[in-house]
């Protein structure tokens, strides 16, 4: 009897001393958290503010104009992340960007930042979030886990997106010399580079082309030497586009994310992208 009482006062014991660990794990995961940033801070010269002793500091870089952000809406954002401890970046914005609902935004921290912080929409922030807001102690394929987090995200309205598009565009194009193009009342950007003798491309038509699709930051999406469709079947800006060449015609299109994929893209097109195709209508069968 003594026995059983020892054994369960062993169990006991044991029982409270894995919960201290578990209790001082944590907190020493907060602890170091809060020592990281606090030095990434002073390290970097960093002018920001913490939010509500969560330990989120925050610098609006473009304050909110447009409306509201609440949880039901979905948004088109796109973000440059880093780890404070330098083992990962991402800063290619062209391809860090998502359209989901502000209630679905990842992780923690982010949708703290731009729901309480900056929120409205058409603004830009940039976050310093410690782990336990971030990826947590599990992290993810990319980030490790209990790294914080130094993110910079542009949260814009589906209203403005037009707007968005054409600055990217036109910039896209001053950076790249790119001259000679028209813009179309419907936002295309189009350069015929050769007219072509053969039958009109219609709207009705069937035609063979041959194409490269870039991104706007010069990564190759798609290509094809002799591609088979009806122009009704393919994306507007191929369908408003093509029908300004004929068969053996050439033209550059740059086309904005409403004539393309939309806001959520499509396999490696990543939501409302913008786009630059060079193509050859090689063939326009009557």
């Amino acid at each position: 009897m003594n026995l059983s009482k020892y054994k369960i006062h062993t169990l006991l014991a044991l029982i409270a001393l894995v919960i201290a660990s578990c209790d001082k794990e944590y907190e020493s995961i907060d602890v170091a958290d809060d020592k990281n940033v606090d030095e990434y801070i002073k390290k970097n010269n960093l002018d920001v503010l913490e939010y509500n002793n969560t330990g989120i500091f925050y610098k609006i870089l473009t304050p909110g104009s447009g409306p509201a952000l609440e949880y039901k809406n979905d948004i088109p954002l796109l973000y440059s992340i880093k780890t404070i401890d330098g083992s990962v970046s991402a800063q290619d914005t062209f391809a860090n960007r998502v359209f989901t609902y502000v209630g679905y935004v990842n992780p923690e921290g982010l949708r703290i930042g731009i729901k309480e912080i900056l929120k409205n929409s058409d603004g830009q922030i940039r976050l310093i979030i410690p782990s336990r807001l971030g990826y947590g102690r599990n992290g993810t394929a990319v980030f490790p886990g209990n790294t914080s987090i130094d993110v910079t995200v542009k949260v814009l309205s589906k209203a403005s997106i037009h707007k968005y598009d054409d600055a990217v565009i036109t910039a896209y194009l001053a950076k790249n010399s790119m001259t000679g193009f028209t813009k179309a009342p419907s936002g295309l950007y189009y350069k015929i580079i050769q007219k072509g003798a053969g039958l009109p491309v219609l709207p009705e038509s069937r035609i063979i082309t041959k194409y490269n699709g870039n991104l706007l930051n010069g990564n190759s999406f798609d290509s094809s030497l002799a591609y088979n469709s009806l122009l009704e079947d393919l994306i507007e800006g191929w369908r408003e586009g093509l029908p300004k060449i004929s068969e053996g015609g050439k033209i550059r299109l740059v086309i904005p994310s409403s004539l393309g994929y939309g806001f959520n893209g499509s396999g490696s097109i990543p939501g409302f992208s913008c786009l630059d195709f060079e193509i050859e209508v090689t063939k326009v069968y009557p």
